[in-house]
């Protein structure tokens, strides 16, 4: 890989921002995304994934061999593995992107570009930072914003950001994709077989910047999570603490609105990432269900894996509290986040506004836990310290002097 620079067409740039060698991220599920320069032998793979995926007429296999010789940077493979050592990966979809030189960025505008058998003289070779890009095919499925921002990453994200990106929208799955990526407002959705000139917006390049990329380093530590259950005054600082930064001071929430009168009512979740407070959330006990809410991520985390901790913790000790339901108000571009963990709209949802934010009721059924507490449970389990029932307390130390009933 090259470092990349000033926008001098044709010519390798120096300067700018440095590309990163097979960068990776962690998903949200918990699985390792990371991209590569696919092999030849891999190049039949992905002709029969856009066969299948997006159309038969593609171009031929001795075409794609003749663009992968030109520049091998045309293609990257998507891969799923179980860490950032990348461990027998899976190849789950690719990019195809012709790298077009300033002859070809003139072809593509006037469109006199053969997209079934480009001319190479067209393209920009792999040494060279193009003028424009062409998405040629793409499969990436519950993989698009993520390969995307690992793709800004190997080419270098300000260059990235400045070449001029035209598409043509083949599939309503890819036309759904690129809005829901920021490259269209939701009006503006494309139409399918028309080619579009597209340029990342503000959101889009704030979630490329902020995904925590793993440049190729089988050596690299993974980050270190923990979650507890916040039980004392500096715990409460941090909740509060990370709260005021992501309600009240990012999205404007007034002071009276988010510290609301129930957090002494409650119980914190308080998450950390490489020792560092990073997120929180809120849980609050009804008759028959409890209410989860109040989820908040640092935004330098957000591309961590912290938020499912947070919840899983969250969700297991309601369980072990003997809930079997969590309620909750998920924000509207969030609820696909919550579904992940089994929460789903309620069928009769309610309006629910508040703070300058539109919300959808959401619901979840778990099984009762196999070891909940309950008035059969050791009565010295029951006065342990919230969430920290399997470990003996301060009152199981105490029973072991002999009862004097003082007075």
């Amino acid at each position: 890989m090259i470092e990349m620079g000033s926008h001098e067409k044709g010519t390798t740039r120096i300067g700018l921002l440095r590309p990163i060698l097979e960068p990776g991220a962690y998903h949200p599920d918990g699985s390792f995304v990371f991209l590569r320069n696919l092999q030849p032998e891999e190049l039949p793979t992905i002709v029969e994934l856009t066969r299948k995926h997006i159309s038969e007429s593609v171009a031929p296999l001795s075409v794609v061999n003749s663009v992968y010789r030109h520049n091998v940077k045309s293609f990257w493979g998507i891969y799923r593995s179980s860490s950032h050592r990348r461990e027998r990966p899976q190849m789950v979809g690719f990019w195809a992107i012709l790298p077009l030189n300033e002859a070809g960025h003139r072809a593509i505008v006037d469109n006199t570009i053969n997209m079934l058998d480009p001319d190479l003289a067209l393209l920009a070779k792999a040494d060279q930072m193009p003028d424009a890009f062409y998405l040629w095919a793409m499969v990436a499925k519950k993989q698009l914003a993520l390969s995307y921002a690992l793709l800004s990453h190997a080419f270098g994200v300000e260059p990235f950001e400045q070449i001029p990106f035209y598409v043509t929208a083949s599939t309503k799955g890819g036309a759904h994709g690129a809005v829901t990526m920021g490259f269209y407002k939701p009006e503006e959705e494309p139409k399918l077989g028309e080619r579009y000139k597209v340029m990342p917006n503000e959101q889009t390049r704030a979630n490329v910047r902020a995904v925590d990329v793993f440049a190729y380093d089988p050596t690299r530590p993974r980050r270190e999570f923990k979650t507890i259950v916040a039980a004392t005054q500096d715990d409460m600082a941090k909740v509060f603490a990370i709260r005021a930064a992501v309600f009240i001071a990012e999205q404007k929430c007034p002071y009276d609105e988010e510290f609301d009168g129930n957090d002494y009512s409650g119980t914190h979740i308080l998450g950390y990432v490489d020792g560092e407070p990073a997120a929180v959330t809120r849980i609050r006990y009804f008759a028959d269900f409890v209410k989860l809410e109040r989820l908040a991520v640092l935004p330098k985390f957000r591309r961590t894996l912290i938020a499912k901790h947070v919840v899983e913790h969250s969700i297991e000790l309601c369980r072990r509290k003997g809930y079997t339901r969590i309620y909750g108000f998920a924000q509207k571009r969030l609820l696909r986040f919550w579904k992940r963990f089994g929460f789903q709209p309620l069928q009769k949802n309610r309006p629910v506004v508040f703070s300058d934010h539109e919300y959808i009721e959401v619901t979840a059924e778990f099984a009762r836990h196999a070891n909940a507490i309950s008035l059969e449970s050791d009565p010295m389990v029951i006065v342990r310290p919230e969430g920290r029932w399997d470990q003996p307390g301060v009152l199981d130390r105490s029973a072991a002097r002999p009862p004097t009933n003082p007075h």
